[in-house]
Order: structure tokens, then C-alpha cells, then sequence
């Protein structure tokens, strides 16, 4: 699981295969340029697991290696299967796909959707609070990425809405797993938890820790979002604060980040503990998901990572740190 999230990440954040192993590309009548001649490259960071988002049209595909029909795999099942080397071409329907092959198994996957769940601990809040009748729920922009849950379309800011309530796990954590599409990876998701509806949510006037924390976006009227940049993953925070909840959120996280300082004027320093990833990479996302900025360092045990904000204009940005299997991703301001 940490080495999909990862790749998942490198692919979402624009990274490419490493020169140290082999190259492995889709090709075919229902991938670009939609004819036999041309590969479209996937991208890998362990020389095993590939992965790549691929429109098509309607046709046929195969997995090959290093642009060449020496090595290479398919078969007749859609839309997962066993590629087989020098097996039959994949039968493929017109459609968005994450597509994700295992050079070891030939496994392969195509994808039309991810999910994430997301996660509350309101032990803090209730000690002071009632729960309403309908219990915790969501509010954000989940309408404007396609979030759907098993009953229907979640409705863009609308806790109230049945599709918006979160489900008790008991101790005090609440959840909901919400399915995006794949054009959605990597778009900016803005929520908030909301006891209720709106009126008993985080990041208002009088309790914004979330954006104290720089774990939050203002949203123009004084009141502060949570974002997330869309990846398939569980998140988990106490409510109204930046404190993670859950071992699904240390799992991949990396240890000890602090970003400072935040908001940044000049230059901002990321340090953290590398967990012996021999280099570490941080980039800089604006709002619209464009890279602004990024750099990569040899890690030591303890990694600080200077980046020169001063060409950057004022407003908010997204950090995505990567080393090794670990990740972590926040947001940035910039005075």
C-alpha cells in the first residue's frame, strides 16, 4: 500500500520514471496518439509497480518495456487482469483511466475513480457541545470534483444533505469514504466538519485553530476551509484543529515536518526526518495545481530543504514533500 500511495503521488505531482529502471509504456489503437506507433510512458519509483492517467477512445492496448515488442504483455480481460507475456491486446471502452501495472505479475488495472475517506475525532468538541440529531457531517466543494458516495452525488457545500453525513465508528471518530473520479487526482478539495449544519462547524471567527495552524484557507468571509489535494487515502484530524488522528494518517506521513516560517515572506525552510530516503524532494503547487517551485536535496537525519519564496505572489499555495515512501502535503502563505 505505502509504495502505490507513493507512486500515486509521484504521479500526481509530476515526477518521472527513474533512469535506473526499465521504462514501461501502454500502447495501442485506444491510447494516444490512438494508433499502434507511439508508447504512452508510465511512471514508477520502485521498477515494479507503473502507473499513468490515460484518456482513450475505444480499442485495443498492451503493456510493453523500453518501447520495444521484446518484453511485452496483454490479455483479453477489461478492466483489470494477468498480462501474459506476448498475451492478446487488452480490450479497452473509450474513457479517463488510472491505469496501474506490476511488471513482476503482470497484474494490471484501469481505473475510472478513487476514493479517499475522511476522518473526525470530535471527543474534544462534545466535551463542550451537544451532537446535534443528524450527527457530524461535511461541507466543501465535493460537487465541483464529482465526489459521489454510495447513495448518490454529494452536493457541493450542503452538510445537511443526506449524502454529506458522516458515519459513527464509535470513540468518538466519525467518517464518510467519498469516490472522485480520476480527472479529479490532484485537484484542491476544500471541506469542514459540521455538527449538524452550518452555524456548528470548524473554522469560524471564534474557533479558527485551522488556520492558526496553516492547516486552512481563509474562504473570503473570515471563515477558514481544510484542503486536501485529491489522492486516494484516509485523512483524520481533530476537530478544528491541525492535530492527526488514526494510524492511517501516520503511516505514510513523514516524521517531524516543520515549514517555517509560515506565512512566508522571502524564503521559507522546510526540516523534517528523511527516514533514510536518500533524497528528498519539495514542490510548490498554486492554487489552480501548477508547479511553481520545486527542489531536490540529499537528505541527512535531519533535512532542511530552503526554498526562495520572494519571486511569489501574495496568496496561498500547496507543499507536497516527498521522501522516499513518506509524504506530506499543507499549505503555504506567502505575504
Amino acid at each position: 500500500m505505502k509504495r502505490i500511495f507513493t507512486l500515486l503521488t509521484a504521479l500526481v505531482f509530476g515526477a518521472v520514471a527513474y533512469a535506473q529502471f526499465p521504462s514501461v509504456g501502454i500502447i495501442g489503437s485506444a491510447v494516444p496518439p490512438y494508433d499502434w506507433s507511439v508508447d504512452v510512458d508510465m511512471i514508477t519509483i520502485d521498477g515494479e509497480n507503473y502507473a499513468g492517467i490515460v484518456t482513450c477512445v475505444a480499442g485495443e492496448a498492451k503493456f510493453r518495456q523500453d518501447d520495444d515488442w521484446a518484453i511485452n504483455w496483454g490479455a483479453t480481460d477489461f478492466p483489470s487482469g494477468l498480462g501474459t507475456a506476448n498475451g492478446p491486446n487488452i480490450p479497452v471502452p473509450a474513457g479517463t483511466y488510472l491505469v496501474i501495472f506490476n511488471r513482476t505479475t503482470g497484474f494490471y488495472s484501469f481505473q475510472t475513480s478513487f476514493d479517499v475517506t475522511y476522518k473526525v475525532d470530535v471527543t474534544n468538541y462534545l466535551a463542550n457541545n451537544p451532537l446535534a440529531a443528524n450527527g457530524i457531517r461535511v461541507g466543501g466543494n465535493f460537487g465541483d470534483h464529482g465526489a459521489t458516495v454510495a447513495a448518490g452525488a454529494v452536493a457541493s457545500w450542503s452538510p445537511a444533505d443526506a449524502n454529506s453525513a458522516m458515519t459513527d465508528e464509535g470513540a468518538n471518530i466519525w467518517s464518510i469514504t467519498v469516490t472522485y473520479p480520476v480527472a479529479s487526482l490532484g485537484a484542491t478539495q476544500l471541506y469542514k466538519f459540521v455538527n449538524g449544519d452550518w452555524g456548528s462547524n470548524e473554522g469560524t471567527d471564534a474557533a479558527n485553530t485551522i488556520a492558526v495552524d496553516s492547516c486552512g484557507v481563509d474562504d473570503g468571509g473570515g471563515n477558514i476551509n481544510r484542503t486536501y489535494v485529491l489522492m486516494p487515502g484516509t485523512v483524520c484530524y481533530v476537530w478544528d484543529a491541525c492535530d492527526a488522528c488514526g494510524v492511517s494518517v501516520a503511516e505514510n506521513a513523514i516524521a517531524d515536518l516543520t515549514v517555517a516560517p509560515n506565512p512566508a515572506s522571502d524564503v521559507v525552510n522546510f526540516s523534517f526526518e528523511a527516514n533514510n530516503a536518500a533524497t528528498a524532494t519539495v514542490t510548490l503547487f498554486d492554487l489552480a495545481g501548477k508547479v511553481v517551485a520545486t527542489k531536490t536535496v540529499a537528505t541527512a537525519a535531519i533535512t532542511t530543504v530552503e526554498m526562495n519564496t520572494s519571486a511569489l505572489q501574495a496568496g496561498s499555495y500547496i507543499y507536497n514533500v516527498v521522501a522516499g515512501e513518506k509524504v506530506a502535503t499543507g499549505k503555504l502563505i506567502k505575504q
